[in-house]
This record gives structure tokens, C-alpha cells and sequence, in this order.
């Protein structure tokens, strides 16, 4: 399987040399419309010299989404983007994904799994017709999660409707390799000689706007990183029961140490650290 880095240049290859340019809201685009990639689960991590991992920004959206906090006023200590795609007269947002999976959606890929090994209907719901609305700036990007066990490894795919790899999938693919490491531990107990598989990541549309063209062709030119960054969890943030969400004391613990990160207004590296303890996350 191929680290995420690996794949990230891949993307941008693909792009420039079968994608085409668009105009969506007259904003130009380098597009590729229905591509699929397979990701190590356990190298999500794109991370280059001209352009790196921003720790800081993770650790306060995975707190967001654990928190399953659809106002911005705590994601926007970490990134002002949120504050452009506001629901209409709100301070909210619909893209909290913690709020949309961490709940019955993984409840019932986990009870599906559990009842069936091998089950077609382990399936994951993000974007909904309620979000079909005028005036709606935040059109859930994720469609779906639809998890399966084959040969005793649980595999993932993750289907988007649209998909920007600088602003989005930079953070998607970790968020959702920690979701299919979380869906995997809750299934050890059931099926010990369980593996974790691969995480396929579909996109009917994947891209990059003109303001990154320039970051795209220095990414696609630089030799990858010798050691890739590695997130293999021993153990979960969070656990459900009944649909209802709970933090483990790790879970707890490392929502304790960003926010007091916050509150110290804490050099970024720093947050680096913090996620590297909670995470597991090593060099290969």
C-alpha cells in the first residue's frame, strides 16, 4: 500500500495531465472527475518540504469533531476558512463531521459488521437531502464511509461528491484513517484475527484551485520524505454505546492538553507533539 505523500503527488500527476480546468462560482479549477486511490491507513500524513503537515490545524478539528461542535467559534482559533460557509443567519456549519459519524452512522457499521462478517451494509451516511437547500455554502463534501471484512482485513472506502486536496483531503485522509483504525479496534474483541486493510479514496471530482498551481508543481517535483509519518492507535479516543458517543481517558486526556495548548497559545510544534503521544504516530 502506498503512504498518503506518495499518493498526493500521484494526484496532482493525474490532474495535470488528464484533468481539465473549470470555473466553478468563476473561481478557476484543475479538475479530474471520478478517480479512485488506495491509501495505507497507517500513513495517512502528506507531508513535504514545500509544504508541510500543518499539526496545528489537525488537533483543533479533531477536537472539533470529537466535540461534534457545528458552531465555529472554536475552529476558527485554528483556520478562518469556516467562517465564509456559514449556514444563513447562524454561526454554524454542516460539515462537523464528528457530529454526522461519531453517533448511529458508526453505530451501525460496527452492528452491521458484528452481525454479518460479511455484509454489504456497513455504510456510513454523511451528506443528506436536508442539506439541499438554497442559500446552503456547506454541501457536505463526504457522501459516505462503506467499511468490509474479506480475508479477515477490514478495508474502508470513503466517497466524495467534491474534493479540494490542498484545503480538504490534506486533513480528510488522516481524520478518516483514524475512523477506519477506530472501527477496526472496536472489532478486534469479535474478530481477534482481524487486520486493518486498505482505505480507498474516491472522488467524483478532485482538485486544486488556481491559487495553489504554483505549490502544485513544487509538490510534484520533490523527491518524497526517506521516513513517512506512521498513526497505528493501540488504543481508541472515543467508544459507543447505544449510538451515544464517549470519550475514553485518552480520548479526554488529549482534548485536555490541545485546549491547554490553546489557552498558552502554545508554539505549533507543540501540538505536533501532543498528537504524535495520543496517536501513536512515529517515522518509518
Amino acid at each position: 500500500m502506498n503512504s498518503f505523500s506518495s499518493v498526493f503527488k500521484e494526484i496532482i500527476s493525474d490532474i495535470k495531465v488528464k484533468g481539465k480546468v473549470s470555473k466553478p462560482r468563476d473561481l478557476e479549477v484543475s479538475e479530474l472527475m471520478y478517480a479512485g486511490y488506495a491509501v495505507d491507513p497507517t500513513q495517512p500524513i502528506a507531508n513535504f518540504s514545500s509544504r508541510e503537515f500543518n499539526w496545528k490545524y489537525f488537533a483543533g478539528e479533531l477536537v472539533w469533531y470529537l466535540n461534534k461542535d457545528n458552531d465555529i467559534d472554536y475552529i476558527n482559533q485554528f483556520s478562518g476558512f469556516w467562517k465564509g460557509i456559514t449556514n444563513p443567519n447562524t454561526n454554524e456549519i454542516n460539515s462537523n463531521y464528528g457530529s454526522l459519524l461519531f453517533g448511529e452512522q458508526l453505530q451501525w457499521v460496527t452492528n452491521s459488521l458484528k452481525k454479518d462478517k460479511n455484509t454489504r451494509q456497513a455504510i456510513a451516511f454523511l451528506n443528506q437531502p436536508k442539506y439541499q437547500f438554497e442559500g446552503n455554502k456547506d454541501f457536505v463534501c463526504t457522501m459516505y464511509l462503506n467499511f468490509s471484512i474479506r480475508e479477515d482485513k477490514l478495508d474502508m472506502k470513503v466517497q466524495m461528491r467534491s474534493n479540494d486536496i490542498f484545503y480538504g483531503l490534506t486533513f480528510d485522509a488522516p481524520f478518516f484513517a483514524l475512523v477506519h483504525q477506530h472501527v477496526y479496534l472496536w472489532l478486534k474483541s469479535t474478530y481477534p484475527e482481524l487486520s486493518l486493510g486498505t482505505y480507498y479514496h474516491f472522488a467524483d471530482n478532485i482538485h486544486f484551485y488556481e491559487r495553489h498551481y504554483a505549490l502544485a508543481e513544487k509538490i510534484v517535483h520533490e523527491a518524497l520524505h526517506e521516513n513517512q509519518y506512521k498513526m497505528e492507535l493501540t488504543e481508541p479516543l472515543f467508544i459507543l454505546n447505544n449510538c451515544k458517543m464517549g470519550l475514553t481517558d485518552r480520548g479526554f486526556n488529549m482534548i485536555h492538553d490541545i485546549n491547554y495548548a490553546i489557552k498558552e497559545n502554545a508554539d505549533k510544534e507543540y501540538y505536533n507533539i501532543i498528537l504524535k503521544e495520543y496517536l501513536n504516530i512515529s517515522k518509518s
